[in-house]
């Protein structure tokens, strides 16, 4: 996998993520923010640190 295509394949994970927890409420809305809890940390913190962000590639 390239890159690129890692990177994009991060971005569209992340902003799926987000553009659903904010259409949800309650428990259901708690259990996503708690499965991405890291990559929201890591998009929200001013280090900017990624290295939470990641994909495993199932060959």
């Amino acid at each position: 996998m390239s890159k690129t295509s890692l990177l994009g394949s991060c971005e569209v994970t992340i902003n799926s993520a987000l553009k659903r927890i904010t259409q949800l409420e309650g428990k259901n809305k708690k259990a996503l923010e708690s499965e991405f809890r890291e990559w929201i940390t890591a998009l929200e913190s001013d280090n900017r640190n990624y290295d939470v962000l990641y994909i495993n590639k199932i060959t």
